[in-house]
């Protein structure tokens, strides 16, 4: 056998077995590979970045960046997970929750800086940018409910995507808020009767 056709099948090898790994991962709790990433394994990182990524693009979106500050906000997001893995302590929120706080913080600080454009273009938003949910919004009237979702204050946005588009729970939606779960129901409350009045004012 050739060498080179032994380096081949070393390679080929190698690939399957590192793909192989990758799915074992992808199958772990969050909590486990953050455990590995802490230790610096780069293979972990990666699998907690797919599966958060578009969902942090998504309440980007949501909370008003363009598509393209969006993407920039996740991988700043990523990129500060990565920097500061050693950190992380599992005594506190989960990580999950750790990290839309991490994301939401993010983007309210992008939207305060002066060059910050706002959601204008939010109807061109791709679907493989929005969760199950979001995608209705080519339904006539869930386009209206979103125009009324961004009269409401930027706490009761936030509020909104976090219960409803992400589907985390009270308890998940005000740690992530830093709010207390009887503050989280009484935005989720003033929110509602919010909208309310807004679609009824829009016929």
């Amino acid at each position: 056998m050739s060498v080179g056709i032994r380096r081949e099948m070393t390679s080929g090898s190698q690939a399957s077995e590192a793909a192989k790994q990758t799915a074992a991962l992808s199958e772990l709790a969050d909590q486990d590979l953050v455990a590995l990433m802490v230790r610096s394994d780069k293979r972990a990182y990666r699998v907690l970045v797919e599966r958060y990524y578009r969902g942090i693009i998504g309440i980007a979106r949501r909370m008003g960046l363009t598509a393209g500050d969006a993407e920039d906000a996740a991988q700043d997001v990523f990129v500060r997970v990565w920097l500061h893995r050693e950190k992380w302590r599992p005594e506190g929120a989960s990580f999950k929750t750790w990290l839309y706080r991490v994301a939401v913080n993010r983007v309210i600080d992008l939207k305060r800086k002066p060059q910050f454009v706002d959601g204008s273009d939010l109807e061109s938003m791709p679907d493989d940018a929005m969760s199950p949910v979001e995608q209705l919004a080519q339904h006539q009237e869930f386009k209206r409910l979103r125009s009324a979702i961004k009269l409401l204050s930027e706490q009761q946005q936030i509020a909104i995507n976090l219960f409803y588009d992400r589907e985390l729970s009270n308890q998940e939606a005000a740690a992530i808020m830093s709010v207390s779960v009887n503050a989280m129901e009484s935005l989720l409350k003033r929110a509602r009767k919010r909208l309310r009045e807004e679609l009824k004012a829009m016929g």
